[in-house]
């Protein structure tokens, strides 16, 4: 028995998001003021005095709008706290929801608009809903799509509302007051913490660090910004980025301290970025064993600030035994963190996406990769039948007869491995898939692939289709790419393009691809085939703020040290003839043991698939090939069982 599917590389068209894999239908995207995409919605907790101060939020699209500003509202636990049935209150002993803001938890497999449906039918005059799992307030999407609330919505931290929730049910009262700029400071400015400054990746392997000093993607950058939230024209700003290293087993010590000012902000202009001087990049002094390094950034300026709490954030980049990711690594359960989702808008066809590392020190092995994919119609992703394939490239450029220009071409690009995995009714929707890389043109685990010196490589998820893929929201890289651009001038020589539509910054963006295999920064659009960006403060900028949560493994030893593993055949594989010729190829496999499902896959020299057919229950299978619908020229089959996988060159030739 077998059923074919036939999968064409389409251009990406607009990209959706979705909160955390709850249900949701992919969303066209609509292009914001970048006031209300990183600095707009304000939550502060007036009362009472043990939890004040702003609060990390994250504002429904789908929501009414908190503008005027809401001053003093009070806040009130929703009962049930997940919003699963009718609510309690205004019923016996539990509290009215008239005229306050309900406090609700996520979770329960319940909608977030069903939530929000439940508090304003209980009179609630706004819903803040609490993450019921550890980390920052994640992006909420309405279900179905094109719900939407008369009352505002927005989310915070598990800490933030498990303390107001605390308060509440011990009878103190907590009020509120929330806004879309502007809460009621007269001199009042905040540093947007997303947009200070990040590393070359947040996590990377201490084997790459060593004689790292002089390398230009692992340098540090002076420079991020801040926000003007009151209403008098500020001045003199400066913001300090002090930097403290604590090593896994030991105490913290000061590093070092850099500097960058904003001469003045006016209440018009609301965000302004600041940089370093030219050649103000600096570099960290390679440690000798793990640690994190925290970058403090604290602002000062002449004025007493109204809300000091957000004048003060910390960035931190860990550097682990063996991990390169680009957002944040959770430690504890082995993972990156996902604080959103993407996908094609309607989730018709494949899509790839990934992110660029630069290895400074060769000779290590790449061993996994690390991502997520959920579905909005199921909790598995055993229905997906074409399964995933991630490939993994090393990029030099100029290579392939490109020219140096610090943009990936598709001749630039060398595929050197593949991780494939077909789906069974345990892999859940959402689940974190970690993945072995094993060689390309052999698929084989041994030898390892190793890494080689000074090389930049890239990590590619091609998303089967109706797939979200996981996002780390509270990361961007944007400023980054321009205070890079800021610091050198020689924008070619430096692996950095500056044009008239945005920055590019080769050495620490994260990539999409297209079906005519160019690579374009992402979320920074420089091409008009990703949409018009918008001008604030001469910044070009787009809604998406976030990047791919997919870890990159290497061994913490190199090869000399690791033990290989004899890799397991899939059995005899032959393809006559190849070069396919007239139009037809036949393929007889005879595998090692049966498989419940043989996913074969066609794919371009880039990995790219451009034809799947899927076979069931086969432990032996015989067939016509048909590849007269493709040009002349070099592709791979990739043969992939329940638990392992194979790679053949297929030359056409029609």
């Amino acid at each position: 028995m077998k059923h074919v599917n036939l999968i064409k590389a389409v251009a990406l068209s607009s990209l959706g998001i979705f909160g955390a894999f709850m249900p949701a239908i992919a969303q066209t995207p609509v292009y914001e003021n970048i006031s209300k995409n990183i600095g707009g919605t304000r939550l502060v907790v007036l009362s009472p005095s043990s939890i004040t101060g702003i609060k990390k939020v994250n504002l429904a699209s789908w929501g009414a709008a908190v503008s005027p500003t809401i001053v003093g509202a009070s806040v009130q636990k929703a009962y049930d706290t997940l919003g699963a049935a009718t609510l309690l209150n205004g019923t016996g002993s539990y509290p009215s929801l008239v005229g306050k803001f309900a406090l609700i938890y996520r979770g329960g497999g319940v909608s977030f608009s069903q939530k929000v449906n439940y508090c304003v039918a209980a009179g609630a005059v706004g819903v803040i809903i609490v993450n019921n799992v550890p980390g920052d307030p994640v992006g909420m999407a309405a279900t179905p799509t094109g719900s939407t609330s008369t009352v505002p919505v927005m989310m915070v931290s598990d800490v933030d509302g498990n303390a107001m929730n605390d308060q509440i049910k011990a009878s103190v009262p907590v009020t509120i007051t929330v806004g879309t700029w502007n809460t009621g400071g007269a001199h009042d400015l905040g540093i947007l913490p997303a947009y200070q400054n990040t590393p070359h990746a947040m996590n990377i392997p201490l084997s790459q660090m060593a004689g790292s000093a002089t390398t230009e993607a692992y340098k540090q950058y002076v420079g991020g910004a801040i926000a003007n939230y009151g209403t008098n024209t500020e001045t003199g700003i400066t913001v300090t980025d002090s930097v403290m290293w604590t090593p896994t087993s030991g105490s913290p010590s000061y590093i070092t301290s850099n500097t960058y000012t904003v001469p003045s902000i006016s209440v018009t202009d609301s965000i302004k970025f600041g940089f370093g001087s030219a050649g103000s990049a600096y570099s960290l002094t390679a440690p000798t064993t793990t640690g994190r390094y925290d970058h403090k950034y604290s602002l000062s300026y002449g004025s007493t600030d109204a809300f000091p709490q957000d004048n003060v954030t910390v960035l931190t980049q860990y550097i682990s035994d063996s991990i390169f990711c680009k957002g944040n690594y959770d430690y504890v359960n082995h993972r990156p963190f996902v604080t959103q989702g993407i996908q094609v808008s309607g989730g018709t066809t494949p899509f790839l996406m990934g992110n660029m590392y630069y290895v400074k020190n060769g000779g290590y092995a790449a061993k996994q990769v690390q991502f997520s994919l959920s579905v909005n119609t199921d909790p598995t992703l055993a229905f997906i039948t074409t399964g995933v394939t991630v490939n993994l490239y090393k990029w030099v450029d100029g290579a392939g007869g490109g020219s140096l220009d610090s943009f990936v071409q598709a001749g630039e690009l060398t595929r050197v491995a593949v991780a494939i995995k077909n789906f069974t009714t345990a892999d859940s929707s959402g689940k974190m898939l970690t993945l072995d890389f094993r060689d390309f043109s052999t698929g084989s685990l041994t030898p390892p692939i190793l890494v080689e010196n000074n090389t930049w490589y890239y990590v590619e998820v091609e998303v089967p289709t109706t797939c979200f893929i996981g996002m780390d929201q509270s990361i961007n890289f944007y400023s980054r790419s321009f205070a890079q651009h800021k610091n050198i001038a020689a924008a070619p020589a430096t692996g950095i393009y500056d044009n008239a539509v945005g920055f590019f910054n080769s050495d620490n963006d994260t990539y999409i691809a297209t079906a005519t295999n160019s690579l374009a920064p992402y979320p920074f659009s420089s091409t008009a085939a990703y949409g018009n960006n918008f001008n604030v403060d001469s910044i070009f900028f787009d809604k998406y703020n976030e990047v791919p949560s997919i870890a990159f493994l290497l061994s913490s030893a190199k090869p000399s040290s690791i033990k290989n593993v004899p890799s397991k055949e899939i059995g005899d594989v032959n393809i006559y003839p190849n070069p396919a010729v007239n139009g037809t190829t036949t393929v007889d496999i005879k595998l090692a043991a049966k498989s419940n499902k043989v996913v074969y896959k066609i794919t371009d020299v880039l990995g790219h698939s451009v034809y799947t057919e899927v076979h069931d229950n086969i432990l032996n299978d015989n067939f016509q090939l048909n590849t007269s619908k493709y040009s002349s020229g070099n592709y791979y089959l990739i043969i992939a069982t329940d638990d392992n996988f194979a790679v053949r060159k297929l030359t056409i030739q029609n």
